[in-house]
């Protein structure tokens, strides 16, 4: 099973460099593609023409009358004869060409099919014209040779035959004269007489041998197939060049995929996360994050993987209450969004729903303008009550704004108030959900330790392994539950805070002040600015509880700041 694990991963791992670096793969086969063929073509284009001869048995030549049939390893000789300086400088005569006798070897080529009586003659040339040419009188030429060189052959043993022709001749015009002599001995007759007939037997043997060669059949073959271009022939250079380069342009990016893969530690991919242990329980895409809410009046719009998000919290946690802690996985990726979608689509679902900010960021996504308002700030401070600073920006959802931030806010996460906070929250509402800063750090650590369960936000391509390895690591550090994470894709570090840019921060602060509003000193009691968030006093109308059977009013000019809710028994 670990090895089939280990080779899925590899495969993934394979696939995915593959799959990021397709734009390099792309360019370095075509680069190198090109350089290929640019070679072959700035070398020039070479045509190759081919011609087949069918030889036939000659006397004095390997492939001879006398061999039998299943002897055909001859022609690899013959094969080799057809590049011989005899046919080439023929051939340099019939074309009139310029070039060496050792140049024009060089063009031609010769192949004997298996089991055949024929030789296949190519010749290659900068144009279509010459290599035809050129096959066709290296076809010729051979033959010719062939021919000359049988016949010259067959000429000197002829001339070797006569020779011996005169010599018997002779010795037998000697013998007869001998034995015309009446001197001559019985004994030395007998003799004379069996040497003349020896040399009789001779000279008619000559004779047949004579015969023979005279009549002996000196045709060298034919060319049964002329001299016509190959298919695929003057273009196949750059083809095969162009080929071979694209395929080592692909090897190539191949490689530099693999290795920068290796080597770069980001998150490119959102199923990284569970290659490293950590559960994915959602996708938010490119443009799909939660954007910021510039009134009230403005509807809060809860995109697909926000539901798709709702569904796996359900269904991954224990029956409610549940404390959720949203964290970012580094300080370059704020967790807002995320934070704010999931609250939103857990009280649509019909759950009641509180948000503690303590980056100020949910706030502005949910209610606008909420940095502004009094929150866990001033309650920590112990200058205002919980029921005073509830924001409602929608049915069964409340929010605790951050306020004006000090930096003994953060300090006290981990305080008995902030822990009778929660305790009150939970009482009230099915899920409470803690946006914080990043869980690397101390104040995440500390609202990590506070939740029944964790969710990281991180980025595809901004988020590295390591972020994440340290996120984990210090969740365990203070015992917390790690629930899985979300990948967020098409944000960059520096947008990545809150989901909208410093640039319309800025400006949403210069509004502030422009109305008159100051930034209060710590303990300093604040009041609501904004008309639609006052606080009305006396009891919460009928059905204001975030119940699972009841909701608040969402009328957007009613008042949606929470008195305090009563207990509820819980189904």
């Amino acid at each position: 099973m670990r090895d089939d694990d280990n080779a899925s991963a590899l495969t993934s791992f394979v696939l995915d460099a593959l799959r990021r670096h397709l734009v390099l793969l792309v360019v370095l086969g075509v680069v190198f593609g090109a350089a290929g063929a640019g070679v072959a073509l700035r070398n020039g284009l070479h045509y190759t023409a081919s011609s087949s001869i069918l030889l036939s048995p000659l006397q004095g030549n390997p492939y001879t009358p006398d061999g039998r049939g299943d002897q055909l390893v001859n022609l690899q000789t013959e094969a080799q004869l057809v590049g011989t300086n005899g046919v080439a400088s023929d051939v340099r005569r019939r074309l009139h060409l310029s070039q060496s006798v050792e140049e024009i070897r060089t063009h031609v080529a010769v192949e004997n099919p298996t089991n055949t009586q024929v030789l296949k003659v190519s010749y290659t040339a900068r144009s279509s014209r010459d290599a035809v040419r050129g096959a066709q009188a290296f076809a010729d030429s051979y033959l010719s040779y062939r021919e000359r060189r049988a016949n010259s052959i067959i000429s000197s043993r002829l001339s070797k035959i006569h020779q011996q022709q005169t010599r018997t001749q002779r010795s037998l015009d000697e013998l007869s004269d001998e034995m015309g002599r009446t001197d001559t001995s019985d004994s030395r007759r007998a003799y004379l007489a069996e040497r003349l007939s020896a040399l009789a037997s001779q000279l008619a043997s000559l004779e047949s041998e004579t015969s023979t060669l005279t009549a002996s059949d000196q045709w060298p073959g034919q060319v049964i197939s002329s001299a016509a271009l190959d298919s695929g022939t003057g273009l196949r250079d750059a083809i095969v060049l162009g080929g071979a380069g694209a395929v080592a342009g692909l090897l190539l990016g191949v490689a530099l995929a693999l290795l920068r893969t290796r080597v770069d530690p980001r998150l490119h991919h959102p199923y990284d996360v569970e290659h490293l242990g950590v559960q994915l329980l959602g996708l938010v895409g490119s443009g799909r994050r939660m954007r910021l809410r510039r009134s009230t009046t403005d509807p809060i719009d809860l995109s697909e993987p926000y539901r798709a998000l709702r569904t796996s919290i359900i269904t991954g946690t224990d029956v409610p209450p549940v404390t959720l802690t949203v964290t970012g996985m580094s300080d370059g990726i704020g967790a807002a969004p995320e934070a704010a979608g999931l609250a939103v689509g857990l009280a649509r679902a019909g759950f009641g729903v509180a948000v503690v900010d303590t980056t100020g960021e949910v706030s502005r996504l949910l209610v606008g303008g909420g940095s502004q308002l009094p929150g866990l700030s001033e309650l920590l401070a112990g200058i205002a009550d919980l029921t005073e600073l509830l924001v409602q920006p929608e049915d069964n959802l409340a929010v605790l704004p951050l306020g004006y931030p000090a930096r003994q806010t953060m300090d006290q996460l981990l305080s008995e108030p902030m822990r009778a906070t929660l305790t009150r929250l939970r009482e009230w509402y099915d899920y409470v959900i803690l946006c914080g800063p990043p869980a690397a750090g101390a104040d995440g650590q500390a609202l990590a330790s506070l939740a029944d369960g964790v969710v990281l936000v991180g980025a595809v391509g901004v988020t590295t392994r390591t972020e994440l390895t340290v996120a984990t690591a210090a969740l365990e550090h203070v015992h917390a539950v790690l629930l899985g994470a979300v990948m967020v894709e098409g944000v960059s570090a520096r947008r990545g805070g809150g989901g909208h840019s410093r640039r319309q921060e800025r400006r949403e602060e210069r509004r502030g002040r422009e109305a008159g509003g100051r930034r209060p000193a710590h303990g300093q009691a604040v009041r609501p600015r904004s008309p639609e968030y006052t606080r009305q006093a006396g009891p919460p109308p009928a059905g204001a509880r975030p119940t699972n059977g009841g909701h608040w009013s969402s009328n957007p000019t009613a008042d949606t700041t929470v008195d305090e809710p009563l207990d509820r028994p819980r189904s």
